[in-house]
């Protein structure tokens, strides 16, 4: 599978002591263009996570010399911006209560699959305020959002065409993602419909 060079790419940090699922992680992560780094030793990955802090991490709460807990902590401190999800084979209560407790945002069972961990990290991405990764996500956001505001207005597609000064397929074509639209357009649809240009983009 090619890598989908025009997603943003999102610094993922991932601290288990299987190497094994260290590499699979990775090429799933690096498949869907984030940018992952693993190690193997959490006192190094914590390290490199005070270098050079990182937007997403995966951390194991079983690892052999140190708890789990203790070094989602620690990477808290580290990069205190992180969205940090544990990962467990056997997770008890008390365990998942730590993890939390230390900064953790979700858990993933063990054995990890591709869907679960692609979902629990676009999850927490939504929580940093990243909800669309290529051009073509972003679009169809923004159109979603327009339709949704001129439909509460109700108005109709001809109305704020014509007022914004563009045609109703073109708007059509904008509400329903399918096309860019220029700062200049929008912020004439946005007058048509009287709303605030920072309403548009807001969490898109």
């Amino acid at each position: 599978m090619a890598v989908m060079k025009s997603r943003i790419a999102i610094r993922t940090l991932i601290i288990d002591d299987d190497e094994a699922l260290c590499r699979k992680l990775y090429g799933w992560l690096e498949e869907a263009a984030y940018d992952p780094i693993t190690f193997t030793d959490p006192g190094a990955g914590v390290d490199h996570a005070r270098r050079a802090p990182c937007e997403l991490a995966l951390v194991d709460l079983k690892l052999p010399d140190r708890d789990g807990a203790e070094v989602i902590a620690s990477l808290c401190e580290a990069c205190p911006d992180a969205r940090i999800v544990a990962m467990s084979a056997f997770p008890d209560t008390p365990q998942v209560i730590a993890a939390v407790r230390a900064g953790a945002r979700d858990l993933l069972e063990k054995p990890i699959q591709r869907p679960a961990l692609l979902d629990a990290l676009q999850r927490q991405l939504a929580g940093l305020g990243i909800h669309g990764r290529t051009e073509s996500e972003f679009n169809e956001r923004l159109g979603a959002r327009l339709r949704a505001i001129r439909r509460d207005a109700k108005r109709t597609l001809e109305d704020v065409a014509a007022v914004g000064g563009i045609s109703a397929p073109q708007l059509s074509q904008i509400e329903n993602g399918r096309t860019a639209t220029s700062t200049w357009t929008l912020a004439r649809l946005c007058a048509a419909l009287q709303t605030p240009l920072a309403r548009v983009f807001e969490r898109i």
